[in-house]
């Protein structure tokens, strides 16, 4: 029954453009999302069908050039032009990847971090880069999405003051900002006043490991007492889809509709993990063969364990792919 009333008190807030309030106070739920240019028109698509389930949708991405220069791909600009047509919002991401000279691609680059964040003048420099960004692409929201950083406390201190003055700098231009992070990072840095505070509630199990669920309860539970010192807005962010594994290696990403075609292709049978609410299907051949993915039910299992602690924002990674019926159980559309 409790479930039920915040469901129904969710939808009708989230009609009046209710905003996320501070931790522990009643309040609406909030959700975004982010449409990525590699699957730039699936994405769009879901975002416009699902405009009344999230208020805020991020595109996904900018990164960097060996030289040190930002890089828009041209998908992510038709995104942003489709916002701006839309006369929504625009919000972009801008990720700390880096296109070689050989046109190959660091993702997520610690020697890009390392080179930019270090100093007082190459903060600077790195921030006057970015603001050109914001200029060039009139942008009414920046996300920062800079990972890698682990437990390295120097580059923690640079990271840490690189948010603070280019929030400042945002700030009074009048843009807003958002940071994403790993999430551990609560352990490693005091984080400053002024941002949103995006939280990657997922990676439990993927690349490097074996075959599980991106998420589960007691995973969740640990990161949101982790989170609870946080300044500001915290949003906690939930991935879509799942990962095929051929014994402890990931053969592939699979989206939610991706992953419900395998199954069928397969005549293969998922079953629900109660610990993560996750689905999961072992197919026995010449290889064995492991999916994990995650439908509406478990988005909405994490959201509602995040929930318990006080969280009421809630992201998601990513559109594209998803069932209309698991994107609308997550965000409480159609009560």
């Amino acid at each position: 029954m409790r479930r039920i009333l915040w469901s129904l008190i969710s939808c009708c807030l989230l009609f009046t453009g209710a905003q996320c309030v501070p931790r522990g106070l009643a309040a609406a739920d909030r959700y975004a999302a982010w449409v990525v240019y590699w699957d730039a028109d699936r994405g769009l698509k879901e975002s416009e069908e699902h405009l009344t389930g999230f208020s805020e949708t991020v595109c996904f991405e900018a990164y960097y050039e060996e030289n040190g220069e930002w890089f828009v791909p041209e998908e992510s600009e038709q995104i942003m032009e489709t916002y701006r047509e839309r006369k929504l919002p625009i919000c972009l991401s801008l990720v700390n990847d880096v296109q070689m000279d050989d046109g190959s691609i660091v993702q997520k680059s610690k020697d890009f971090l390392m080179q930019t964040l270090l100093t007082e003048a190459a903060r600077s420099a790195h921030i006057a880069k970015i603001m050109q960004l914001v200029r060039t692409y009139r942008l009414d929201c920046l996300e920062i999405d800079y990972e890698n950083l682990k437990n390295d406390t120097e580059l923690w201190e640079g990271f840490t003051i690189f948010v603070y003055d280019l929030y400042r700098i945002l700030n009074h231009n009048g843009i807003e900002m958002r940071v994403v992070l790993e999430c551990r990072a609560p352990n490693y840095a005091e984080l400053p006043e002024g941002p949103e505070y995006v939280c990657m509630c997922y990676n439990l199990y993927g690349y490097h490991s074996g075959p599980g669920p991106k998420a589960d309860r007691l995973f969740l539970e640990a990161v949101g007492e982790d989170w609870k010192n946080v300044p500001g807005e915290v949003h906690m962010a939930f991935a879509s889809g799942g990962f095929l594994w051929v014994g402890d290696k990931v053969r592939k990403a699979m989206t939610e509709q991706e992953a419900a075609a395998w199954l069928e292709e397969n005549g293969a049978t998922a079953r629900r993990d109660p610990d993560s609410m996750a689905l999961r299907a072992i197919l026995n051949g010449e290889e064995k063969y492991t999916l994990w993915f995650a439908d509406g039910v478990t988005l909405a299992f994490w959201r509602d364990t995040m929930r318990e602690q006080g969280y009421h924002c809630f992201d998601l990674f990513r559109l594209g792919g998803n069932k209309a019926e698991s994107l609308a159980l997550f965000t409480g559309e159609g009560c």
